[in-house]
């Protein structure tokens, strides 16, 4: 009804469903942010201005309903996405967390959820790191289609700062140098099908990254995962199939 009150929620902002994370990370994200609104009616800020907020891994799993290694993992997640600054306290002082919140347009759905143009979030600091970014492209854009000049300013610096160069069949992936090297140091017997199949995988679905080497060792990850132990024989195969 028109006037039925809406329980408690969290928000959960839409450029995370295009997000190649775990549904455990997009949802620590959403109750991280929403901490972040208390810590910014509260004034928890440091000496730079950037709102900070404290909250304890026990806590967090209690409230997610996860083991404390899941919550840490999703953690981890979020650090290598861009999304999170973890920052170490003193002497028996508690970890800072600093939620990082990407300047994105909106997503545009079908005319039947949305009519007209999305709007365009311009370019402005952002309250959390200081830093300032162009418009970030969200959305599915047409394969093939991702250049340099659409990357946002994280993109094409990097954390070396150094300017990225394309990679993949589909020139679609952007590493610096500095990143290639260092991830060619970590996976030197992978890193060239890693690339192959993410550039496939970004030209078939049109989806793009905040910070690409940061989705390579996350794909590295599930790699491992999904790889067979050794000296055990795998006898998986597609449904429809026999042994």
């Amino acid at each position: 009804m028109a006037d039925t009150p809406l329980p408690i929620y969290l928000p959960y902002p839409r450029f995370l469903l295009k997000m190649e994370i775990s549904q455990t990370a997009k949802l620590l994200y959403s109750l991280l942010l929403d901490r972040s609104t208390l810590s910014q009616k509260n004034k928890w800020q440091d000496d730079e201005g950037r709102i900070y907020i404290i909250y304890p891994i026990a806590e967090i799993a209690e409230i997610l309903d996860k083991g404390s290694t899941t919550i840490k993992g999703a953690l981890n997640e979020l650090d290598m996405a861009g999304l999170l600054e973890r920052e170490r306290g003193g002497f028996s002082a508690p970890n800072r967390l600093y939620v990082k919140v990407p300047r994105v347009p909106q997503v545009q759905f079908s005319d039947q959820l949305m009519a007209g143009n999305p709007t365009l979030i311009e370019p402005e600091n952002r309250p959390t790191d200081g830093q300032k970014t162009d418009l970030m492209m969200v959305g599915k854009p047409s394969p093939n289609q991702t250049t340099i000049n659409n990357l946002t300013e994280s993109q094409t610096k990097g954390v070396s700062g150094e300017p990225p160069a394309p990679y993949g069949r589909y020139q679609n992936i952007f590493l610096s140098q500095t990143e290639y090297d260092e991830l060619q140091a970590e996976y030197p017997d992978r890193l060239e099908r890693f690339i192959e199949e993410m550039s496939r995988y970004l030209a078939a679905n049109g989806k793009s990254y905040q910070n690409y080497a940061a989705a390579l060792r996350i794909w590295a990850g599930n790699d491992k995962k999904k790889a067979p132990k050794k000296g055990i024989p795998d006898y998986s195969c597609k449904e429809g199939e026999s042994l």
